[in-house]
């Protein structure tokens, strides 16, 4: 995931020139249509989109499209496992022997019984990427979806856990293996279907009234027009033949489409950092954005989303595709702003594509951004019981106190960033959109973080 660094601009563009720019970034990567959409914490700012829904027709895309988003999936994923967390049916650091704790060593290899949801959710398990990595032939199996979705994932599970993990616990390693095994933890705490459970506590909440699990059942009563996939090698697939979307085992890694004005609700949600109306408490909200284990040079992967730097502040991003289409999200809460791109193509240059018009957007729409006032960082943060920061700004000058310990100066190294020149330390504050007071701060250190919760003035 690339790291983007995005430059101020003095005004928001016309709509005539955003989807001018996104057709002069489709045909230069030769890609048959694109849609996009920028939202900040109070609603949508500007939705576009340029192309066609199947490549060597004029059958124009259009807003009520539904892109396929892949594994952008997996953050909604982990939103209904908070949902669950708060309902008390199940914590994040469940794990799978305590979900199944009838199975034998020969249906759930010991090794993976002590990994908790917060493992899957985070790619830390140790399960291959895949059901293909372990069985080919079972793989393409799955694609016949011959049983209800749930079964097929209590099919999956005798194939894949009964097998040592290929990786450590506790390392990171991208696994969509693991958010299926989600789904049927979920499903099993909470007796029902995990799509029924997506519905009922996150689509519906958020009015996401388009977004749908596809199945070869559903792709079959399909009927023109319809919006088309297209293969690595750009060629259009019709989307109701098997093989067009993942089957139904992966629902909780990647078969979700969706419309563009129903996906931007829901970073419209995530930006605005309030946790109604999907979840009751901060904490679980919060939760969803915690790194948790490092993934990649200067990225950290949380439940769902990659947290990664922008010249913006701090952002959440992820990619998805399900070799047919790709889609492109990020959210930067401090800045108050959010974008998504979809395309109808699964190929190479899809994310180069993106990943560019996401630069444009945010160029565009942020003229004002990025601007962090000092001021918002005073306060106390309480490490614990025994360890507070006091930070105070004076004169100009950012002073930080910490119990028993003398007051010291931090420079800014960004303006959420400020480190220390006596010792090696960095603090990292935490806002959410608007102009609220931060609510945490992360002091880093002999390669070290340790989150410190604000406490008050």
């Amino acid at each position: 995931m690339s790291l983007l660094t995005i430059p101020t601009a003095d005004a928001q563009p016309s709509q005539a020139k955003l989807e001018a720019k996104i057709g002069e970034i489709c045909r230069k990567h030769d890609l048959p249509a694109m849609t996009v959409a920028v939202v900040n914490s109070k609603g949508t700012l500007q939705t576009a989109r340029w192309g066609v829904r199947k490549r060597g027709t004029s059958d124009q895309v259009q807003p009520t499209d539904r892109f396929a988003i892949g594994s952008n999936t997996k953050s909604m994923t982990a939103t209904l496992a908070a949902v669950l967390v708060e309902a008390g049916k199940i914590q994040w650091n469940t794990t799978i022997g305590q979900v199944w704790p009838k199975a034998t060593d020969q249906h759930i290899h010991p090794k993976l019984k002590a990994v908790t949801i917060d493992d899957l959710l985070s790619h830390q398990s140790g399960l291959p990427a895949n059901i293909s990595d372990l069985s080919p032939e079972a793989w393409a199996g799955f694609f016949a979806e011959n049983r209800a979705p749930a079964l097929e994932r209590r099919r999956m599970l005798g194939i894949v856990l009964s097998k040592p993990p290929t990786g450590d616990r506790g390392q990171y390693l991208y696994s969509n293996l693991g958010y299926a095994v989600v789904a049927a933890m979920l499903e099993t705490r909470a007796g029902e279907p995990f799509e029924t459970l997506m519905k009922k506590h996150v689509f519906d909440p958020l009015e996401m009234t388009s977004a749908e699990f596809r199945s070869l059942a559903t792709a079959k009563r399909m009927k023109p027009p319809m919006l088309w996939g297209h293969k690595a090698d750009g060629s259009p697939i019709d989307p109701r033949i098997r093989g067009a979307e993942n089957p139904t085992v992966y629902a909780s890694c990647g078969t979700i489409h969706i419309a563009l004005d129903d996906y931007a609700k829901y970073a419209r949600w995530h930006l605005a950092g309030d946790p109604k109306p999907v979840l009751e408490t901060q904490e679980a909200f919060d939760h969803l954005h915690e790194p948790l284990v490092e993934s990649g040079p200067g990225t950290k992967y949380a439940c769902g989303w990659i947290c990664a730097p922008t010249s913006l502040g701090p952002g959440w991003n992820h990619a998805g595709s399900n070799t047919n289409f790709f889609a492109l999200i990020w959210v930067v809460p401090e800045s108050d702003i959010a974008t998504i791109v979809c395309t109808n193509s699964g190929q190479s240059q899809a994310f180069t594509a993106c990943d560019a018009m996401t630069g444009h957007l945010f160029e565009s729409h942020s003229p004002d951004l990025g601007k962090v006032k000092p001021e918002r960082l005073v306060g106390r943060y309480q490490l614990n019981p025994n360890f507070v920061f006091d930070v105070r700004y004076r004169n100009g000058r950012m002073m930080v106190g910490i119990t028993d310990q003398p007051t010291q100066e931090v420079f800014a190294d960004s303006p959420t960033r400020w480190s220390y020149r006596s010792v090696k330390a960095t603090l990292e504050f935490h806002l959410r959109p608007g102009n609220s007071p931060a609510h945490a701060l992360t002091l880093h250190q002999n390669g070290a973080a340790q989150k410190a919760k604000r406490i008050g003035n």
